[in-house]
């Protein structure tokens, strides 16, 4: 077989139509590297803030609620990303801030503190998550709906 017909069958091969599968997995490979990358800035962010004085369960607190707001700030902004930059970009941007966010974390800082007896920073770190991660979802989601011009 001669190089331009093996070239020409190879790129016939890459020009089929791509089977259902293939965009599930490659989304799923790029959510999953995607958390990753927002795991590992967790865990920047998280030494940052703890090392500048903060306790553990503050810096959980600050991670989570900025990762709320720009969560809400994505959806607000979403499909008008789709339209432009299409599904991979939503899909890479939800992967960051899903490894950036962290309730299994909240969770446990909220029971350890309660279990060593520091209630009242296990109450705020509770009421302070459950009620400010939705708040700062809706007003990011609003905000980017506004700037774009998308539906609310």
């Amino acid at each position: 077989m001669d190089f331009r017909k093996h070239a020409r069958q190879s790129a016939q091969r890459r020009a089929a139509p791509i089977t259902s599968v293939e965009p599930m997995v490659m989304h799923l490979l790029i959510v999953s590297m995607c958390g990753a990358i927002g795991c590992a800035l967790r865990l920047v962010a998280r030494d940052v803030l703890m090392h500048n004085g903060a306790q553990p369960w503050w810096a959980v607190l600050v991670i989570n609620l900025f990762g709320a707001l720009l969560m809400g700030a994505v959806a607000g902004s979403a499909r008008s990303i789709e339209e432009q930059a299409g599904p991979m970009l939503v899909a890479a941007v939800t992967g960051v801030l899903a490894g950036w966010t962290t309730y299994s974390a909240f969770s446990m800082d909220v029971v350890q503190l309660w279990l060593r007896g520091q209630r009242t920073s296990a109450l705020t770190l509770w009421a302070a998550t459950l009620c400010g991660a939705p708040l700062l979802a809706l007003a990011g989601g609003a905000a980017m709906a506004a700037y774009t011009g998308a539906p609310t």
